[in-house]
């Protein structure tokens, strides 16, 4: 019982990480490129996705970025990725963009498990034959995938277990916050 409760904790802990981080560098990119802090907004707003026919689906993701009121930018933050996650991450991001068609997306990830070069190439990966064939199914979707260790995920290999520490690069911080930089200048 007490490796269950520890492994939530520790998952929660790993995702409240993630999402300050990508929280932190959203707000250091808008003000890298002279944003006005009081024109921008994160937070987690669920939006009611209808059928029509009475069926409501609340949806959010992670952290979504308002300028101006205007809704930008939404990120799904994880510790890591694999490919079933990143079905419902396009799914999401799908129905979302119904609704918001300016709206720009990014998968931002401590690890990945998504296969091919997430977790090598820093910037443009080519990724993996899985990612983009669901990719090719949702042709209006760009969605970044920003991965910020190295080193594909290990599931035994656990990055808060000392052996498996996993340096973060600077080359990483530094593409995740010019991703924002560009994701939010437009909008200046």
């Amino acid at each position: 019982m007490w490796r269950i409760r520890a492994g939530g904790t520790l998952r929660s802990l790993k995702g409240t990480l993630v999402e300050t981080m990508a929280e932190e560098m959203v707000l250091l990119a808008w003000k890298n490129i002279g944003g006005k802090p009081s024109r921008i907004k994160i937070n987690k707003t669920k939006y009611p996705i209808s059928n029509g026919r009475g069926n409501v689906y609340k949806l959010s993701q992670d952290k979504q970025v308002y300028l101006d009121d205007e809704f930008v930018l939404s990120i799904e933050c994880k510790a890591y990725a694999e490919v079933a996650m990143y079905k419902r991450i396009l799914v999401d991001a799908f129905l979302l963009k119904k609704h918001f068609p300016k709206l720009k997306f990014c998968l931002f990830q401590l690890e990945s498990m998504l296969g091919g070069d997430y977790s090598i190439a820093v910037d443009h990966p080519n990724g993996s034959p899985s990612v983009k064939v669901l990719e090719h199914h949702f042709p209006n979707l760009d969605i970044e995938i920003i991965t910020m260790l190295d080193g594909e995920r290990n599931i035994k290999g656990e990055i808060h277990k000392k052996q498996f520490y996993k340096p973060l690069r600077p080359e990483r911080l530094d593409h995740a916050i010019k991703y924002f930089e560009r994701a939010l200048k437009e909008h200046l």
